[in-house]
């Protein structure tokens, strides 16, 4: 059971990007039968890599996105334009709720790194 450390959509909300980062990676180094997520449905062994890998990279978008709108005059404004699929997952994660956990992921992330 992997809990909330492996979803969908991860979360860093409540978390440390970085941290969820090496969760992530190590989940995919354990060589397991399958994941069982907090939320979501069973990823079966031949779906981890992928699975892990789209994690991954959702992570490192936002947070390349995030450190690019530290930079920006309007910050709220700019976070906003970046969609969840620019960062590589689909809005309809999780019965649609998807794109709210994105917009809490992006500002959460923007607070952290920024301290605002």
């Amino acid at each position: 059971f992997a809990g909330d450390a492996f979803m969908p959509l991860p979360y860093v909300v409540d978390g440390d990007a970085d941290d969820m980062l090496a969760s992530i990676k190590k989940i995919g180094r354990m060589g397991l039968e399958n994941i069982i997520q907090g939320h979501g449905d069973i990823i079966l062994r031949g779906e981890i890599d992928a699975a892990v890998k789209e994690n991954l990279n959702y992570v490192s978008n936002i947070k390349k996105a995030v450190k690019a709108a530290g930079k920006r005059k309007n910050v709220d404004e700019y976070l906003e334009e970046i969609t969840i699929e620019e960062c590589g997952k689909s809005r309809v994660y999780l019965g649609g709720l998807a794109e709210t956990l994105h917009r809490r992921n992006l500002r959460a992330l923007h607070s952290q790194m920024h301290g605002e």
